[in-house]
């Protein structure tokens, strides 16, 4: 049995209300009659496939998860279908690591009140973690030479004058890129409003029409996690820090702005999928939708297809272009596809085997303009867990680990780090390499737009191709990250549950 259009449409809209007041109250169903009306569902047993559903949802992220749910509480027969050996997409905590780092999907800020309901429906904690990175200290390494945060200021090295002159370089991306943002104050839609078109233009020069000098570009590009400055619309930077800048203003009722889910945050996804009657198939990669007399056949790489009234795809728009659509996929969507990247950057995590920072007396964190970016001991470390350290390197200088094993990136870490701080030599056992970029069903960190793109995609990334709706964080209007993916799941369930 279903669910009345009127009943869910009440019932969604009474957690959105809660997303457009952006307060943080709870949004999770308070619908009585409702909640009496799911108790009839039917509650199907996880068993035998069924030769038809009547929703395939691709992906078992955090948006495809939300979609599955919001479905079958309005009466769905609900498949979900997951790539990976895993649940969760981008959300991926690396439980083998000491510290249990979050591999991508880290803060749960205080306005993400998708996810904020979705964590206290699944029953599970957040916490505020007690240490951050910015709490142990960092030196920079700037053309070679070590520069402590307080001597930065002051070093002739430092490129900023007046009221930029204190800003440390790892502050510079987002700072100065955030000055004078013309979204500021604008609603989070704004940044697809025609009258900001004109600042989808590369971002380097959209700062040096701010008067921002080569030196200091140069540094901003050290952390941009797209193909770097000039590859990269200016719109998508405004846009990323007017958001980040609303999220930051929001708090926790104890005054905190951003939160973890006890136990980490892959909890969260584990959880969905185990609310869900029909059991999330693992790695079923699927790599052709095919549509015919308005039924959709799924097939995935294991030769197994799936059938389906309407298909949720949450698959990140860069990896469809490894994916056949009968009929095909045309205009302007098509080229979308083809031509829309995600965030570049690798991992590499070690274990320390001894503190070299107290051999040297420097400071354990290192950011850097060479070629291993940031070095980072691990801040969170529970009790009897050894010392963790990760290389980051993203943007530009992480493109040459697509021609490396993972071997092969441990030991050119290992070798580049002993040069520059010969006291980690021999004091690093290798862990794991963690990239999203590297994953075929990942492709990156997050959709960046490049110059001239946000005009052209930026309000075609929604519309469905005949029985198939699109969601996942690229496709989000308001939001990013992990509250932009439950909103673009919510949308994308909302299409089929209004046409029915």
């Amino acid at each position: 049995m279903k669910i009345s259009r009127r009943k869910f449409v009440k019932n969604v809209a009474g957690a959105t209300a809660a997303v457009g007041a952006l307060g943080l109250t709870n949004c999770a169903p308070k619908d009585e009659s409702l909640k009496e009306d799911l108790a009839l569902l039917p509650k199907q047993p996880k068993g035998p496939v069924k030769e038809k559903y009547d929703v395939v949802v691709v992906g078992a992220g955090l948006s495809g998860l939300q979609a599955a749910i919001l479905l079958e509480e309005a009466g769905y027969d609900v498949l979900v279908l997951e790539g990976r050996k895993r649940l969760g997409g981008r959300v991926y905590t690396l439980e083998n690591i000491p510290g249990k780092p979050e591999a991508a999907g880290e803060w749960i800020g205080a306005n993400y009140a998708r996810m904020i309901s979705m964590v206290d429906k699944m029953g599970l904690k957040l916490f505020s973690p007690p240490m951050t990175n910015d709490q142990r200290p960092w030196m920079y390494n700037i053309k070679g030479e070590f520069i402590t945060k307080e001597d930065w200021s002051s070093h002739p090295l430092n490129p900023q004058k007046g009221e930029f002159r204190d800003l440390l370089p790892s502050q510079f991306l987002s700072k100065i890129s955030n000055h004078e943002n013309p979204l500021k104050d604008q609603p989070l839609d704004a940044w697809l409003k025609p009258e900001f078109q004109k600042y989808d233009i590369p971002h380097d020069d959209y700062l040096r029409s701010k008067g921002i000098d080569e030196e200091t570009i140069r540094l901003m590009n050290v952390t941009i996690h797209s193909g770097g400055m000039h590859r990269t619309s200016a719109l998508n930077e405004l846009r990323r820090y007017h958001v980040n800048e609303f999220n930051g203003k929001m708090q926790f009722p104890d005054g905190k702005s951003y939160k973890m889910i006890e136990g980490g945050n892959s909890l969260l996804p584990r959880a969905m999928a185990e609310s869900l009657n029909n059991e999330v198939l693992l790695e079923k990669t699927v790599v052709a939708f095919r549509e015919k007399n308005n039924i959709t056949e799924i097939s995935c790489s294991d030769g197994t297809a799936y059938n389906a009234d309407h298909v949720i795809c949450s698959i990140p728009i860069s990896v469809l272009k490894n994916v056949t659509f009968e009929p095909l996929i045309k205009g302007i969507a098509a080229e979308a596809i083809d031509h829309i990247g995600y965030g570049l950057s690798i991992q590499a995590h070690f274990q320390v085997m001894e503190p070299f920072w107290e051999k040297d007396g420097l400071a354990p964190n290192m950011w850097t303009d060479g070629e291993l970016e940031r070095v980072a001991v691990r801040t969170i470390r529970y009790e009897g867990q050894p010392e963790a350290l990760v290389v980051f390197i993203n943007g530009p200088e992480s493109l040459k680990f697509r021609l490396m094993t993972d071997e092969q990136v441990f030991a050119y870490c290992q070798n580049k780090l002993a040069i520059l701080r010969p006291s980690t030599k021999g004091l690093l056992k290798p862990l794991l390499i963690q990239s999203c970029e590297r994953d075929i069903h990942g492709a990156g960190d997050w959709v960046y737009w490049q110059p001239g793109q946000v005009t052209k995609f930026g309000n075609n990334m929604r519309p469905r191709h005949g029985n198939i709706h699109f969601c996942g964080e690229h496709t989000a209007i308001m939001e990013r990250g992990m509250e932009g993916a439950f909103e673009s799941g919510e949308r994308a369930a909302l299409e089929i549950i209004l046409e029915a």
